[in-house]
C-alpha cells in the first residue's frame, strides 16, 4: 500500500472512530440525564401522594403522564428492569408500591435523532476534511518520498546516470540532495572502477606487445648503428636512429603503463629538447603545410627523454588538429614551456576526459 493511501485510510479511520465515540458519549449523557430526571420526578410525585394521602390509581397515573410526558406502570411484583425504563418505589395511602417509568419521551427521541444526525454529519464532514488534509500531506511529504524511493530503487538497479529529483521541502529536500550527492559519488566510483579494470586489461595487453616488439627493435637498432659507423655523414641513418630511440621510448612507456613509469630527472636544456622533438616531426609538419617555431631558452631539472616524448605527442596533435596550414609555436620559459597552435582547440565534451588513458 502506498504511503498516501495509508495516510488517507489512517486519518479517515481515526476521524470516524472519534466521531462515533463522541456521538456515543453524547447519547450516553442524554440517556443518563433523562433517566435521572425521570427518577427525580417519580420521587417527587411519590412525596406529593404520601403527603396528600392520595391513592396511586389510573387517574393519578394519567395525570402524571400529562404533566411529565413519561409512561408509568404499576408493578404488582418485581420484574427485571427493561431497557429505557427505571423502577422507583412510590408510597401512597395503600403503602409502598413499585412504579416503572419509561423515560424515553418524545423529547428524548427528538434529541436522540439530533445526536444521530450530528454524528453522521461529523463522520461525513470530518472524513472529507481529513481526506483533504491527507491529500495535502501526501503532496507535501508522501509523494516526494515515493519519488525518492523510486530513485533509490533505480540506483540500486545499477542506473547511476539518472539524477535524483529535488522534491519536497525542509528535511525531505535535504534528503533528496543527500541522495543525489550519494548517486554522484557512486557514479564516480563506478567510473573509476571501470577505468581501473580497463587499464588493468590494457596493461596486460601492452606489456605483452612491448616485450614482443622490443626484441626485433633492438636488432634493427644495432644494425642501423653499424651502418651509421660506416656512413657517418648519412643524415637519413641519423634520422632512423632518432626514430628508433623514440620507438624504444614508446616501448618503455608501454611497459611503464603496466609496471609503473620510471623518471630520471637531470639538468636539461629545454630548447635543445624542443629542437630534438621538432626535428623528428619536421617531415610531418612540411607535409601538412604547418610551420614549427621555437622561442626562448632555459635549463631545468627534468627527464629529457620523457619530456621529448611529451613534446612529440603535443606537437603531433597540434599538426593534425590544423587540417593543413597554420603554425605550431613552442615557447620556452624559465620554469617550463607551452605549445600553442592555430587549431580549433579541444571540444568541450572531451575536456573532462583529457587525462584519461586511452579515452
Amino acid at each position: 500500500m502506498r504511503t498516501r493511501t495509508r495516510l488517507l485510510v489512517s486519518f479517515v479511520a481515526v476521524q470516524v472512530v472519534l466521531a462515533l465515540l463522541g456521538g456515543w458519549l453524547v447519547w450516553r449523557w442524554l440517556d443518563n440525564a433523562m433517566r435521572e430526571q425521570a427518577i427525580h420526578r417519580a420521587q417527587s410525585v411519590g412525596e406529593v401522594l404520601a403527603q396528600g394521602g392520595f391513592a396511586l390509581n389510573d387517574t393519578v397515573l394519567s395525570r402524571m403522564r400529562e404533566l411529565t410526558g413519561h409512561q408509568f406502570r404499576i408493578l404488582d411484583a418485581p420484574e427485571p428492569v427493561r431497557d429505557g425504563t427505571v423502577q422507583v418505589p412510590v408510597s401512597d395511602s395503600n403503602g409502598t408500591r413499585t412504579v416503572e417509568i419509561d423515560y424515553r419521551t418524545d423529547d428524548y427521541r427528538a434529541v436522540s435523532h439530533a445526536v444521530l444526525l450530528g454524528t453522521l454529519v461529523a463522520v461525513v464532514g470530518g472524513a472529507l476534511a481529513f481526506s483533504l488534509v491527507a491529500l495535502w500531506l501526501s503532496t507535501t511529504f508522501a509523494r516526494p518520498l515515493e519519488r525518492l524511493a523510486a530513485a533509490a530503487r533505480t540506483m540500486g538497479g545499477g542506473d547511476l546516470e539518472r539524477a535524483v529529483p529535488a522534491v519536497g521541502g525542509g528535511e525531505v529536500l535535504e534528503l533528496a540532495r543527500e541522495l543525489e550527492s550519494t548517486r554522484e559519488r557512486l557514479r564516480d566510483l563506478d567510473r573509476q572502477h571501470t577505468q581501473a579494470e580497463r587499464l588493468r586489461t590494457l596493461g596486460t595487453f601492452t606489456a605483452t606487445i612491448a616485450h614482443e616488439v622490443r626484441n626485433p627493435l633492438s636488432a634493427v637498432r644495432i644494425t642501423v648503428q653499424m651502418l651509421a659507423k660506416r656512413l657517418p655523414n648519412d643524415a637519413s641513418l641519423l634520422l632512423i636512429i632518432d626514430e628508433l630511440e623514440r620507438l624504444d621510448l614508446i616501448v618503455d612507456e608501454l611497459l611503464a603503463f603496466s609496471k609503473g613509469m620510471t623518471v630520471t630527472p637531470v639538468r636539461c636544456d629545454l630548447r635543445a629538447t624542443a629542437q630534438s622533438a621538432i626535428r623528428l616531426l619536421k617531415r610531418q609538419a612540411d607535409h601538412a603545410g604547418v610551420t614549427l617555431t621555437i622561442s626562448g631558452a632555459a635549463t631545468v631539472t627534468a627527464d629529457p627523454a620523457r619530456l621529448r616524448q611529451l613534446l612529440i605527442n603535443l606537437v603531433l596533435n597540434a599538426i593534425q588538429a590544423q587540417h593543413g596550414g597554420g603554425e605550431v609555436r613552442i615557447e620556452v620559459f624559465s620554469d617550463g614551456l607551452t605549445v600553442a597552435d592555430d587549431g580549433p582547440g579541444i571540444e568541450a565534451a572531451l575536456r573532462p576526459h583529457l587525462f584519461e588513458a586511452f579515452a
